[in-house]
């Protein structure tokens, strides 16, 4: 389980997050959803350990990222939304790279490697330079640094952005695969994303936790199709 207990986030005088509280479990997609400028960003780099709240606790299950730091991070896995690839590292020599720096065991490294590039489709691409990729293999390989550990927690900021309809296609089906063994977070301003995908919604709007609840029941209480329905709660 994550879970995050009334956090708050202040920059200046503005306030990104206001006692923002919630759970998530394994099995089930939740969509972060708001408008821009919503604190979607702002929690997940919290959630992440990118940033710190002013005030609020975060955990996993019973370990708290402020009393145990390093463990929570390794249960983890960030993907942001421009991926983070080291444009001159091969494919392979990045995922290497990533898998040393969070800890993998130098025995399993390869392992890892081979069973991630064949669950993604990237063992044609292992030997190209990252800077040579398109933008939906780009993505399927900031998706595999962050598997190559096996973190129970995946969070992934914008996942589609920049993505064809084909690509954006092969990556729904890769997150629904995630989410059987994964508490999966998608950060979003899309709806397709979230009638494609979600099975929860957190909906953010300027710092406060509006809704949390499935995508179905969201739905219900407006009496509205999802579009509607968003802009009802946000008074849009």
């Amino acid at each position: 389980m994550l879970a995050a207990q009334n956090i708050c986030k202040k920059f200046g005088d503005i306030s990104a997050l206001e006692d923002v509280s919630f759970k998530l479990k394994t099995g089930e997609i939740t969509a972060l959803l708001g408008k821009n400028g919503a604190g979607k960003s702002t929690l997940l780099k919290i959630l992440s350990g990118y940033a710190d709240a002013d005030s609020g606790v975060i955990f996993i299950d019973n370990l708290k990222i402020d009393k145990k730091p390093v463990e929570y991070l390794s249960l983890i896995g960030y993907v942001p939304e421009n991926g983070a690839l080291y444009a001159e590292m091969t494919v392979f020599d990045f995922l290497q790279f990533t898998a040393q720096i969070r800890g993998a065991f130098p025995t399993q490294i390869n392992r890892k490697i081979t069973e991630t590039s064949e669950e993604l489709e990237l063992t044609k691409v292992l030997t190209q330079k990252c800077d040579t990729l398109s933008k939906g293999y780009k993505k399927r390989v900031a998706i595999a640094s962050a598997l190559l550990t096996n973190p129970p927690v995946l969070l992934f900021d914008e996942p589609t952005e920049g993505l064809d309809p084909l690509q954006k296609q092969a990556l729904y089906r890769i997150l629904k695969k995630l989410a059987k063994n994964h508490i999966v977070l998608i950060s979003t301003h899309l709806m397709e994303d979230v009638e494609a995908i979600a099975d929860r919604i957190l909906l953010l709007d300027k710092g406060k936790l509006l809704e949390n609840q499935t995508l179905s029941e969201f739905k219900k209480s407006t009496k509205a199709g999802l579009t509607e329905a968003f802009k009802i709660a946000t008074k849009g």
